[in-house]
């Protein structure tokens, strides 16, 4: 006599997202240990307030750090005037936004320290995908070529831009960058990055002839 054949339980068939859904709340009914239940929720929970952190970090386009070009694609462009028209309102010294002409976008936008004292600092990918970055400075030319970064350096040479001197600092070290400091009266310009020469110059140029942010307190 043959024995029955014994048959597997036939799910239901669902349609359409409610299908989907109907289906998940199935699996998730099952009877498993609460341990394992708590664990999972926390696990899930977790994972989704770092995924809202990051978005909602990353959808502001304000104190945003991306220094130098990337290898390929468009560049993420930051609202630096409006960053730096926010720090003008912080610091003691003139804060000035240099307006580049097509082909400079602005990149990062950040707050640094220099001389124990905020400096704004703002960093564009230039027409030639380099990358150069401005560091504003209340501090005077001798602490902010020192208190740039902790990279050795000496000074190589100097230029007159537009009736200023520049001090250009260099270093024997493949890895370390040129820095360009430049005293604009009111306040201390330091540059650095991967630049050519002629943007470095351009930059600095566009920075001298550009009138300070009017800042309310009267900065």
């Amino acid at each position: 006599m043959a024995l029955p054949i014994a048959q597997l339980p036939v799910l239901p068939t669902f349609k359409g997202e409610a299908g989907a859904h109907a289906i998940l709340f199935g699996v998730a009914s099952n009877k498993k240990p609460r341990i394992f239940q708590d664990g999972r929720d926390i696990a899930i929970n977790s994972v989704l307030i770092i995924v809202l952190m990051v978005v909602a970090v990353g959808a502001t386009g304000l104190c945003s750090f991306n220094p130098g070009a990337p290898e390929q694609g468009p560049v993420q462009e930051v609202d630096a005037e409006t960053f730096l028209d926010l720090e003008a309102r912080g610091v003691d010294f003139p804060v000035r936004y240099p307006e580049m002409p097509e082909g400079w976008v602005t990149n990062s936008a950040r707050r640094s320290m220099l001389g124990g004292q905020p400096a704004p600092t703002v960093g564009w990918v230039t027409p030639d995908r380099g990358f150069i970055q401005l560091t504003q400075t209340g501090a005077d030319a001798k602490e902010a070529a020192e208190g740039a970064d902790a990279k050795p350096r000496t000074l190589d040479r100097t230029e007159n831009i537009d009736g200023r001197t520049v001090e250009v600092y260099t270093s024997d070290e493949k890895d370390v960058r040129d820095l360009w400091v430049v005293d604009a009266g009111d306040a201390r310009l330091v540059l650095t990055g991967a630049g050519e020469a002629r943007e470095f110059e351009e930059l600095i140029s566009t920075a001298l002839a550009t009138a300070p942010i009017q800042a309310a307190g009267g900065n």
